[in-house]
């Protein structure tokens, strides 16, 4: 698969786990990923969490950022990121976000301002890649950073 194929009808959470890894090697500058609960099908893998911890180590301009809405099962069972997240706490944040009327419960990983890994709310849809489109992720970029004002700070994913 060349690096600027869009793909559609990504399945969920594989091979999408892998799409994510992908988008966040490549990252130059930010990864952001929306997610109901950070599944651990999808993101509880070390392909990700060594891509993401590359990232925030290469730069002090690179940022990752995380929302979910439930944060119970990350804080419960662990999660490779949100451990990575308490040892990089300067690079990596994760926010919860309470109801949102723009948001459906998709599943979103953006990178820099030109990748963009998409799953529509509801498990029964699947997801497109877009790994060299400005436009689609600007869009996606847009309902991130909307979001993110306004997620909050859970005191349970703090390190204890």
């Amino acid at each position: 698969m060349s690096n600027n194929e869009f793909l559609q009808g990504v399945e969920y959470p594989h091979p999408f786990d892998e799409l994510a890894i992908a988008l966040a090697e490549s990252a130059a500058r930010y990864v952001c990923i929306l997610s109901p609960a950070l599944d651990p099908e999808a993101f509880d893998n070390a392909g990700l969490v060594g891509a993401l911890s590359a990232l925030a180590r290469s730069s002090r301009q690179t940022q990752i950022r995380i929302l979910v809405s439930d944060t119970r099962k990350l804080v419960g069972h662990g999660h490779r990121l949100l451990e990575l997240a308490r040892r990089l706490s300067t690079s990596i944040h994760i926010r919860k976000l309470a109801e949102h009327p723009d948001w459906n419960g998709e599943t979103i990983v953006i990178r820099d301002r030109d990748g963009v890994l998409y799953k529509p709310g509801g498990s029964d849809h699947d997801g497109f890649y877009e790994p060299d489109s400005r436009a689609s992720t600007q869009g996606h970029l847009e309902l991130f950073d909307e979001l993110w004002r306004y997620s909050v700070e859970d005191p349970d994913l703090r390190n204890l």
